[in-house]
This record gives structure tokens, sequence and C-alpha cells, in this order.
């Protein structure tokens, strides 16, 4: 957690890390860091002074509460935010959506206006603001708090949205956040980064579109969904790569651009082809 000072916005993700929370198609002790990360360097951008709050010590749920909810209240600032992913249980192919939970009727509008523009940005359904009067965070945080579920772990349709949307997601949160602050605030255009295979060692499915050219975006949420597994196996992304130089399909630069990070979506589709090129060819 970042020292003392004085602060707008004091912004954590919930949970205590990997494996400690939601968990399908995405895991949301993960998922929740990097939309942090991601809102609060855009907030940085636009000089917004924020906190960020981790919890890397606690061993269960309620020790976790206690330290968010501790470690906000220790900070100066004007809002407390919360990331969190939702489930539903079972997977699904169905679009479910996003939602903000509040207490404070004072936050009921703006709760209201993150998840429209979370939606807006996304694609994601918009379950619009939750009142829920039960949540440690919401009644604990001594300034007014939202909690922020940005999608469904389980479905196909959330997830796929998720990964191919992240930018926008994290810019339309940031946006919202900063106009709580700063109510004159008019975002700038800006361009989404280029989106790997690899991203820090976590592999994910950015759509894959190339203006004129013969690759479109994925149009079935199933077929999205057994990607997402693939590429969510390193181990399974070297077989294949692998086996492309074993075969002498390729050469072994490709390995070293998977592991470098640098190997995109649409390489690794390229050179899927290229083998099945060479099975089907029987040469």
């Amino acid at each position: 957690m970042e020292a003392k000072r004085m602060s707008q916005i004091t912004i954590s993700p919930g949970h205590y890390g990997p494996g400690t929370a939601a968990r399908d198609l995405i895991d949301e002790g993960t998922e929740t860091r990097k939309v942090v990360d991601r809102v609060v360097e855009l907030l940085k951008n636009e000089k917004i002074a924020v906190n960020k709050v981790v919890d890397t010590q606690s061993t269960s749920q309620s020790q976790n509460l206690n330290y968010l909810v501790s470690a906000h209240n220790r900070t100066q600032r004007k809002l407390d935010v919360s990331i969190h992913f939702n489930s539903s249980g079972e997977r699904t192919t169905k679009g479910l959506g996003t939602e903000v939970l509040y207490v404070n009727e004072n936050l009921k509008d703006f709760a209201s206006k993150v998840s429209k523009a979370i939606s807006v940005a996304s694609g994601l359904k918009n379950r619009g603001r939750k009142k829920r009067t039960e949540l440690f965070f919401l009644n604990n945080t001594e300034e007014p708090a939202i909690l922020i579920e940005v999608c469904f772990v389980n479905s196909t349709v959330d997830v796929n949205l998720y990964h191919t949307q992240f930018e926008k997601i994290c810019r339309a949160i940031a946006d919202e956040l900063i106009r709580f602050v700063k109510p004159n605030y008019e975002p700038k255009p800006a361009k989404s980064p280029q989106q790997n295979v690899s991203d820090g060692g976590n592999y994910s499915l950015p759509q894959i579109h190339k203006s004129g050219g013969v690759v479109g975006g994925f149009t079935s949420p199933s077929l999205v969904s057994r990607l997402e597994a693939i590429l969510q196996n390193e181990k399974l992304l070297q077989d294949i790569l692998q086996k492309g130089v074993d075969e002498k399909v390729f050469m072994a630069s490709w390995l070293d651009k998977l592991k470098a990070g640098t190997l995109t979506t649409s390489d690794l589709l390229g050179l899927c082809a290229l083998i099945v090129e060479k099975e089907l060819s029987g040469t």
C-alpha cells in the first residue's frame, strides 16, 4: 500500500490473490489485480492522487475484509472503490453483465453511471446499480464507497468481452472515477495498446481484427471458451510450437517470441494452420 497522503481515491482488488475468489473461465483473484493496476495507471496519467491497496497477507476471507477496510481507512481520500468479478455458478453461454454495488444513498446515481459506462464501452449487459446493505466493505469504509462487479467469470460471453475490451473497461472505470472528483473532466481519446498472447505471464485472447484483411472477430462464444482454455495453458502452447519446430514447419525463433511475450494471437493461429497444413499434405 502506498504511504498515507492527501488523495482523491483509494482503490483495491477484492480478495487476496489467485485462487481466493470466484473461478471458472478466469480467476477473480487474478483479474481484479489486473484491472486495478490499469485503472491506477490511468488515474495517475490524469494527475489524480490515488492510493492502491493490495492484500498479500491474509489467509482467510475475514482477515482479508478486515485488512482491506483497515487499509482503506488509513488513507485520506474522497472515494473508496473495490474491484470484483461475479459468478452465478455453472458455466453459461449467456451474457450476464456488469453491475455496481453501493449502500450510501448519495452514491446511487454515481453507481448507475459507472455500470452504464462499463456497459457502453465493452458491450457487457448493464445490470445497473444494486443496493447491498450486508457487505462488509461498503458498511465499514469511512468514506463513500462502491464495489464494481466487472463481469461474470462463468459466462463465455462476458469473459470474451472482458478480454477483448479490457482497455475500454478500465478507461470507462477511470473516467467515471475522475468525474466523481473532477465533475468537469473530459477524457482524451486514447488508442488501445496492442494485446499479445502473453501479458505478464498470463495468456489471454484478444479479438483478432485486421482492417481489410481476411481475419474477423470471433462469433462463437463456445469457440472462444475453448481457445481461452488453450491460451491459459502455457505448457500446451509451448508443446504446440515445439511440434512445429521439431517437424521443421517453422523456426525456433517463434518459441522465443512466446517466451518473451511478443507472440500475438494471430501469430499463434497462423502457426497452427501451418502445422495442420503439413499434417494434411503429408510432406
